[in-house]
């Protein structure tokens, strides 16, 4: 980890040469309840970018696509000074690449809470510093105290470890494992147009000429010249570092002004007010940051929720959360909303809620978004409906419950229904039972639930609204029958699949044996999509696993609908006991058993491309495509030219033994009694499209299914 001027954390990681560390994890870890974006953003993208090296390219024992791109990136920095470069909005950020001989520079740009990057172009066919030298091995740069870049070269004939190459790379380089291993260098790039710049031995200075040095351009004399004063307890120059942190034409001097008053223990609530007025972006956030430690007004921190500048933002939102008071929840809720479109803002903002405060800024959100019924901001209400309940007294979880089942005419139907949905399931995780609700509360909520009863069955409603009724569904335990009746008559193939799905996902988060039997009453009918959708609800729960193993074994169910993942996932739950091996093993069917028996001596014999054209023609096009010719109805046969000779005869001779689920035959029947067949290929919401042979397709509304049934049938 390397950090900018300003206080940005930065990182790398072998394919990717710098990140930037956008939450803090101290922040983070102050709230269990919620799960916040990946901290790290990438900002030299993409994975493994490209490098312009001036050696010839190596020989690669493994990952060959990977050649002459980021494998071994390390020590990303960026520079701290405007010697070699002039100092402006950008910032100069180098990465070392030793397995390509070569350190790499990229423009790093402020980018809201982040930051994006751009090549110089004067880069564009070789980096910055690159060796022809194939033992040349950067592994480290640095800032140095005269302005200089120092490059550490390890000087290695291999830079990898021995351990990651195959057993050929490992034969072939043993000779030279450790060649290098007496030799090292360390390179100080400078300007040619300009002189070294004198450095002092700053430990022999007054603490009084420290101060004075503190406008240095250089960060490593800044930060050395911070460090002394507080580690010497140096006192006497508060007034001297006060003066120079509220008057200083430099924002870095005033900033570690500022720090090393706060690093001595002198630093002011008004020193730090002043500060957060500054008019540099990067002062104003320190600013806030320190003040998360010593308090302030927290009016004074109020002002700033509308910064024009988003770090400034983030780092409010996470400072917030050390303020027990109105101004601080005001602040909470307003960036709460206004920050919707800003992840990373937003989830500060959540890191900042805890049981002191949770109450009062969910009420004041509540109140500003049900005003404007702003669509745009139900997802902050229900992030906070979830929070509040997490955290929450029994009077905050009450004031949750009289606002959702008391919205009025300005929140829409589907707005009601998933904020209600959302509230039950928080209060279902928290553990609390709907009959601790008053009976107002419980009457009103008791209501919608069965107005989304009546909706979900109503199929002129539109599918968003039926998925949302669905959710509220088998919440009452004196109606759980009558919910799963009402569920299971609806998973059939006149509905659409957004509405199928929804039920199984509701299905999901019940714990009672028949739903299993429920979700698969309907087997043969349902679609792929659902079909994939069922085995992995299934697969969560031990005992509707056991489900899965006996449809396996009576042949409901084909071993080849269950994809590798699942496979291994029942193994485990099924401790990987014989039945299940049994069950999961893929079988051929008794009489092909003895077809491929007999055709197993083709297999030594020699191929004759002119006939197996012929034959193509005949009997294969119709269904497969190759070099432009056929229809590609199964896979495309350039798509398995890495397939065995065997697995090949077997996929011939009794093609049904192991077939991927979209492959399966599908044979649909409509209301005037025609009869289709086809693999499922689309399915819409009011229609499924079959694909059969040739390539026709045929579009059937679902309004016109009788009956959907899927066969065991490639």
């Amino acid at each position: 980890r390397n950090r900018d001027d300003w206080g940005n954390w930065f990182g790398v990681q072998n394919s990717h040469p710098l990140w930037h560390y956008v939450l803090a994890d101290h922040n983070i870890r102050r709230n269990p309840n919620f799960a916040p974006p990946n901290p790290i953003r990438q900002i030299v993208t993409p994975s493994n970018p490209k490098v312009y090296p001036a050696s010839a390219l190596q020989k690669r024992f493994h990952s060959f696509d990977q050649s002459g791109r980021f494998t071994s990136a390390c020590s990303a920095m960026v520079y701290r000074d405007e010697w070699l470069f002039d100092r402006g909005p950008e910032q100069h950020a180098f990465t070392c690449e030793p397995f390509h001989n070569l350190v790499q520079h990229n423009i790093i740009i402020d980018d809201g809470v982040s930051f994006r990057f751009r090549r110089d172009n004067a880069e564009k066919n070789m980096d910055f510093f690159a060796s022809k030298d194939r033992w040349c091995r950067p592994v480290m740069v640095r800032t140095g105290p005269d302005g200089a870049l120092w490059i550490v070269d390890m000087y290695r004939y291999m830079i990898e470890h021995p351990q990651w190459l195959p057993q050929k790379g490992k034969d072939e380089l043993k000779p030279w494992y450790r060649a290098g291993e007496d030799r090292g260098r360390i390179y100080r790039v400078v300007r040619s147009d300009r002189p070294a710049r004198n450095v002092p031995r700053l430990a022999d200075l007054s603490s009084r000429d420290l101060v004075m040095r503190m406008e240095n351009p250089n960060g490593w004399q800044r930060d050395a010249i911070q460090r002394i004063l507080v580690s010497r307890k140096a006192k006497e120059v508060t007034v001297q570092l006060t003066a120079l942190a509220k008057n200083s034409k430099q924002p870095l001097a005033r900033l570690h002004a500022i720090c090393t008053l706060d690093g001595l223990g002198v630093l002011t609530p008004r020193n730090l007010e002043d500060a957060l007025l500054d008019r540099h972006p990067g002062v104003r956030r320190n600013a806030v940051r320190i003040a998360s430690r010593v308090s302030v007004n927290s009016e004074k921190l109020l002002i700033l929720v509308d910064d024009p500048d988003a770090k400034v933002r983030l780092e409010l939102a996470s400072t917030l959360g050390a303020y027990d008071d109105t101004a601080a929840s005001t602040a909470l809720a307003t960036l709460a909303i206004e920050s919707r479109d800003e992840p990373y803002v937003f989830s500060a903002v959540l890191s900042s809620l805890n049981r002191l405060n949770v109450s009062s800024v969910f009420t004041m959100a509540a109140d500003k978004i049900m005003k404007t019924s702003n669509k745009r901001h139900l997802s902050v209400l229900l992030d906070l409906v979830e929070q509040a309940i997490a955290m929450g007294d029994e009077e905050t979880i009450g004031r949750v419950v009289n606002l959702v089942c008391s919205l009025g005419d300005n929140a829409s139907v589907n707005m009601k229904f998933r904020l209600l949905a959302h509230t039950l399931d928080s209060l279902a995780k928290r553990g609390w039972p709907l009959d601790q609700l008053n009976t107002s509360h419980r009457d009103q909520l008791f209501a919608t639930i069965q107005n989304a009863r009546v909706m979900a069955l109503d199929e002129m409603q539109v599918d968003e609204r039926r998925v949302l009724a669905i959710q509220l569904l088998s919440r009452e335990s004196n109606r759980a029958d009558g919910d799963l009746v009402l569920l299971k008559s609806l998973l059939v193939p006149r509905t659409s699949v957004a509405v199928q799905l929804a039920i199984v996902k509701r299905l999901a988060t019940q714990n009672e044996q028949e739903v299993a039997e429920v979700l698969l009453s309907g087997w043969r009918a349902q679609s792929p999509a659902v079909r994939a959708e069922v085995l992995n609800v299934l697969a969560s729960r031990a005992p509707w696993a056991e489900v899965i193993r006996q449809k396996l074994d009576d042949g409901t169910i084909l071993v080849s609908e269950l994809d590798a993942a699942l496979r291994q996932r029942l193994l485990v739950l099924g401790k990987n006991a014989p039945k299940w091996r049994n069950a999961l093993a893929f079988k051929a069917s008794a009489d092909r058993l003895v077809v491929l028996e007999k055709y197993q001596p083709a297999l030594e014999m020699v191929g004759d491309e002119k006939r197996g054209k012929v034959l193509f023609s005949k009997l294969c096009m119709s269904c497969h495509k190759i070099n432009n010719e056929g229809h590609e109805v199964g896979p495309n046969l350039a798509s398995i030219t890495n397939n065995s000779s065997e697995s090949l005869l077997v996929s011939i001779l009794d093609p049904s033994a192991s077939v991927e689920a979209k492959y399966l035959s599908y044979q649909v029947s409509t209301d005037n009694g025609l009869s289709r067949n086809g693999m499922l290929t689309t399915e819409t919401g009011s229609s499924i499209t079959l694909l059969s042979a040739e390539g026709k397709r045929e579009t059937i509304l679902r309004n016109e299914i009788d009956q959907l049934r899927g066969s065991t049938k490639s």
